[in-house]
Parts: C-alpha cells; structure tokens; sequence
C-alpha cells in the first residue's frame, strides 16, 4: 500500500514508543494516544565477554558505575566507564555532559579529602568523555596548581584547552557571541566617553571664545559661560540623556578638530550605524537560546538527549512530518539515548518514502553494523557511496564502508574505500578519525545536521523552527540582521549629529578658525589677526620667536611667563589624563592615533572584566578555577598603564615653513 508524503512517518511516529525509557505519552499525540516502537526491529550480535548491548543507556552504566564504586568494586566501576567510553564513541556523541558533572563531583571530593591523583584520575576521565565540558579541564588545573611553581604552566595549558573546547560546541559559540558583542559595545562607549571628554578638554576653549565674540563686548563673561554650557549639555537640558553627550561634543567640536582628529569622529558617528544590528543580533541569540526545540536538537547532535528533549522533538516531527530535519534530528537523539529499534524503524520508514534518503540509509546501516549484521550493512554503504551526489556524502559512506571491510579482515577492499573517501573530501574524512577506540579501531560515522545546520534552521525563533529541510538545502523564511535593523534612534541620531558638525562649520564661516596659539595657548580667531598670523602663532608669539622684533621688554617678560604657565599646565594636564586613562593623555598631546590605540586596549580589558563578572563565559565553579584569566587581564592593564605614561610626547610648536628659526619643542627644557 502506498503512502502519501508524511502519511507514513506520522502513522510511523504514532506506534513507536512502547519499548522505549521516555514517557509513556507523547505531548503532540493526539487525545493522549501513547506512541510505541515496534518490537525487535533489529536483532542484537551474538554477545561479546561482558559487552553493553547497543541498546544499553549510558545513563543506566553510569549509575551501575556509580553504585559498582560505593560498594567498593572499583574493577567493576571501571569496567562500566570503559563501556561508556566506547558507547560515546559508537554513537558519535561529541560529550556526556550529565556523567562529566559527575565525574566532576567526585573530583571535587578527591580534592576536598587531599587525595590529589585520585582527583586527577576523576578529572581526566571527565575530560575524556566529556570534553566540551570545561570543568574538568579547569579541575586538573586546579590539581596542577597544587604541584608547585612546575605546575603553572600545564595549569595556564589546561584552561586553556577547556575554554578552547567549550568554544567549539554550540552553547559555548552562542554565549561567546553574546559576551563578545556585549563587550564590543561596552568598550565602545567607554573609549567614545574617553575620546570626546579629552576633544572637549583640548578644543573647548575655543567654542568659548567664539561665543564670547558672538555676544560681543556688550555681555559679561558669565553669560558666555553659561551658553557654552547649555552647548555642552544641551541633550540633558533636552531630556535625551547622558549617553549622548560623547557624541554631541563630537559633532558641536567637529570643526575644531585636526585632520586625524575628524577622521577618528567621523569613524565614532559611523560606528553608531552598528549598535542597531549589534542589539538585535543580541536579541536574536537570545530568542534562540529560549527555545526548547533548539535546545533538543542541540542536545541530539552534540550530547545525549534526555527523555524530555527527546519527546520535544518526537512532537515537533509528528506535527511537520515533511520536515526531515526534523526526524533525523529525532533518529539521532533515540540512537544516542539507547533507543535503537525507534532509531531503525524511524529510518526504514524514510527509506519507504524515498529510497534515495542518504542519511537514513547511512544512519540504518550504522546501526546494523553495530548490531554485527555485516553484510546487510556493507549492501547499504555500497549503495550510499554509488550514488552520487555531495561529495562529502559519498565520501562518509566509502568511510563507513572501509570500516565494515576491516571489521571483516578485508584489507585491500579496506584500502580501496578508503582511498575513495579521501579523494572525495580528505579533510572531511581526516575529522572522522577521531572516533576512534583505545585499541585502535573506529566507529562508523552518522550523517545528518551539524551544529551550524541547527543554528540555521533555529536562528532567530523562539519557538518551532525558522527553515524547513536544512539537510536538503532548505532556506530560512525569516530574513537575517540587514538593512531594517538601521531603522532606529542610533541612525537617526548620528545623521542628526552630521548635520549639527556641517551647520557648525557653515555658522563659522571659511575664514573665521579660531584656535590655540601654539605657544602660549592664547584662543584667536585667525579672521581677527588676519595679516599678523603667520601658523598657529598669535601675533606676539610670532613676533618674539619667529621675527625677534617689535616687541618690548615688559611684554615679552610677560608672554615668557604665559608660555610657561601654559607648559606646565599642559604638562600636568598630560600626566593627569594618562593616570586616569591611559591614551587619553597622548590624545591630548594631538598624537591621536596613538592614543586611540591605547585607549581602545585599556577600556578593551576593562569591558572584559566587567562582562566577565557580570555574565561568566562559562558555569564552572569558582572552586575549580584558578584565577589565571583575571591575573592575565590584570597584567594586561598593568602593561597598557605602564606603556602609555612612558611613552610621553614632545608638544611641538608649528612654527612656519621656511623659517630659520629651530622647532621649538614644549618638552625641552623641563
């Protein structure tokens, strides 16, 4: 009897649960029907001297392993751990989260008692079976740190290769991309914060010079001074908010500002037209890590998927019974839990429905290989790798089918397959390596979704699934961050604070720049001393240290002590702004580039630490971590202290072109 598209698989999910360690009802059954697998799909190998069933639960070894051990049999209890070992390998179970917590625990208790290499022992074996689990890794480096000084450098190593591990699964991709961009724009305003408060220290002064001659003669200074601060702080007169100050005084100071100095604002208002995509890709990660469906599916292609994650999926796939993701991502979870017979007779079912179905009829002959049904698995991966199609696909059935060939002493047929996969994709099949035995046989490899697969088809929902039939090149209905994500206040913001810098500009004409005098930092205004002003030099600096003429004594005893004062306001200023951020100083000084390196590598570390405390990369107890990280980023802004307060600058004077006279440096002398 013919089946129409999803007929057969929903009838197929409705029967298939009797056998199974899930609960008796599945949510997406109709009227509370239970859905049981049929009996005996697969028979099981002649047994092997004391070897787990492929249908065994490494839940059930492990607390058989747990109980082996309290009651003092710990030949036993290892013997059940080498089981979960080869399990998790047979399986193609990237970590065992569940039993690494456990293996955990009983490290701790070795450490607590003092017995360091048993804590060790436990911690290895934690990594071993779970090694996207960063506790271990940081266990042993707890360990480690107890030997002594030898012991720094493998514990540094430890931590190191368990963030690295924990980074390559799915949780810890999506909890880095938060934190990372959490701290990305963390740092972004705190440098922004540093960046425009030094401009305003630099060029404020002559905002206030120009409202002073805007006012003119007639007002007093104290009205002057409270116009330039309603220009300064107008967004909170506004009711905007502190955090758009930084911006503001970039826009109002923009015509103020060197060539580097506009180039680095123009880079800080363009980098407003981020924070809009930044928030909802936040968002969107977010909304994705709440969804359940996700969570199981990341659970059946990177560990071992509980009873309820596995009936999350069941009902997903009996809802959408034409999204194969969906089963295949059900398949895998039934296999990885013990659930064989579902697993097999869920494949038969997709193979009924479309013979030319790669993943199940690699994933049922994996599973007749496991069993020791040899040939009916070497007929299957044969009929896989003369298929066609992906490369890569091909490729893992002439993989699988030199593996079942060594299973059977056949060598040169070994040799062939595999020498056929390689050709296929190489790198592909170099990955697959890594199943493999203490006794240096390997494990047949499971096709379906990968990790990105999943972020794919779940990215950006919060419940269901955002793309059907990922596997087989669907695409998501849901548009990613683009072009709608800049329709908001930040954008609007920035093209408001462009047209505040240009009306600045026009409002201050072509001719009229006011600025420092070099020198004795004196604010002109150029269109003022036009025909005496030569450079940034008023008319009295230019005459005593470029012409050395028409200036009187008293007045040049004067202006030596405005230069000095100014030198040593200035230098203060400098050593003052470098203290308290670093790079700031050396912003100051006009060295902007400089400076904006060392600003942007001091609050760079300062937003780490700050994310790091607030939201924790990883769940690891302070008990098991050694406090390299925060030592390191300590260190780091100890460098970044000391580097930029030696590094002082050398003020110079721009005296003109052509002149005789010597550059003059602010920094001689004292």
């Amino acid at each position: 009897m013919s089946l129409s598209p999803g007929v057969g698989l929903l009838a197929l999910l409705m029967v298939v649960q009797a056998d199974a360690p899930a609960p008796p009802t599945s949510p997406a059954a109709p009227n509370g029907v239970a859905v049981r697998p049929p009996a005996a799909a697969v028979a099981p190998p002649p047994s092997r001297s004391r070897r787990a069933s492929p249908s065994a639960s490494v839940e059930d070894l492990w607390n058989r392993s747990v109980r082996a051990e309290v009651a003092g049999d710990l030949e036993e209890a290892g013997r059940l751990l080498g089981e979960i070992r080869r399990l998790r390998i047979e399986r193609n179970i990237d970590t065992l989260e569940t039993i690494g917590l456990g293996l955990v625990a009983r490290g701790v208790a070795h450490l607590d008692a003092g017995a360091r290499d048993e804590a060790e022992t436990a911690f290895g074996r934690a990594v071993e079976l779970a090694p996207g689990l960063p506790d271990g890794q940081c266990g042993r480096a707890s360990v480690l740190l107890k030997g002594g000084p030898l012991g720094v450098v493998p514990s540094l190593e430890a931590m190191a290769s368990g963030l690295v591990a924990f980074l390559s699964t799915a949780r810890g991709q999506l909890r880095s991309s938060v934190l990372l961009v959490a701290g990305g724009l963390l740092a972004a305003f705190l440098v922004l914060w540093a960046l425009s408060l030094t401009l305003l220290i630099r060029h404020g002064g002559l905002l206030w010079h120009d409202l002073e001659e805007w006012l003119g003669p007639s007002q007093s200074r104290s009205a002057s001074l409270a116009l330039f601060l309603l220009a300064v702080l107008l967004p909170l007169a506004a009711f905007q908010g502190w955090g758009w100050l930084p911006l503001w005084w970039l826009a109002i100071l923009f015509p103020y500002f060197s060539r580097a100095e506009k180039l680095v604002s123009v880079a800080a208002l363009a980098g407003t037209l981020a924070v809009g995509p930044a928030l909802e890709m936040i968002e969107r990660w977010e909304v994705t890590a709440r969804n359940p469906l996700y969570r199981a599916a990341v659970a059946a292609v990177e560990g071992e998927p509980d009873p309820r994650e596995a009936a999350v999926l069941e009902a997903a796939a009996i809802a959408d019974p034409e999204d194969r993701d969906l089963a295949y991502l059900l398949g895998s979870a039934w296999r990885r839990s013990g659930r064989v017979d579902s697993a097999a007779a869920l494949y038969r079912e997709l193979l009924t429905r479309d013979p030319a179905d790669a993943v199940a009829r690699n994933n049922l002959a994996n599973l007749e290989f496991a069993h020791g049904r040899y040939e009916s698995a070497l007929e299957r991966y044969r009929e896989g790798a003369e298929a066609g199609g992906a490369p890569e696909v091909a490729a893992t059935s002439f993989y699988n089918l030199s593996i079942a060939h060594l299973e059977k002493f056949e060598y040169q047929a070994f040799n062939e397959a595999k020498a056929n996969a390689d050709r296929l994709a190489a790198s592909r099949v170099a990955a697959y390596d890594r199943w493999k035995y203490e006794s240096g046989d390997y494990a047949v490899v499971d096709m379906g979704l990968s990790g990105d697969d999943v972020w794919t088809k779940f990215a950006g929902v919060g419940d269901g699934v955002g793309a059907r039939n990922v596997w087989a090149g669907g695409v998501a209905p849901g548009a990613p961050v683009g072009l709608g994500s800049l329709a908001n206040r930040f954008t609007a913001a920035a093209l408001i604070l462009v047209l505040v810098a240009l009306g600045v500009s026009l409002l201050r004409g072509s001719k009229a720049f006011t600025v420092h005098c070099s020198r004795c930092g004196t604010p002109f205004c150029r269109h003022c001393h036009l025909g005496n002003v030569v450079g940034e030099l008023c008319s009295q600096c230019h005459h005593l240290f470029v012409v050395r003429d028409g200036v009187s004594g008293p007045a040049r005893n004067r202006k030596m002590q405005d230069v000095q004062a100014r030198e040593a306001r200035r230098s203060r200023l400098f050593r003052v702004l470098s203290v308290v951020s670093p790079g700031a100083g050396h912003l100051y000084a006009r060295q902007t580039f400089l400076g904006v390196a060392l600003v942007t590598a001091w609050y760079s570390v300062i937003a780490g630490l700050v994310i790091m405390h607030v939201m924790p990369l990883t769940e690891v107890s302070s008990r098991l971590t050694p406090p390299w990280w925060w030592v390191l980023l300590g260190a780091t802004l100890v460098v970044i202290w000391v580097l930029a307060n030696r590094l002082r600058p050398e003020f110079d004077v721009g005296l003109p072109k052509g002149s005789k006279s010597r550059r003059l440096r602010a920094g001689q002398g004292g």
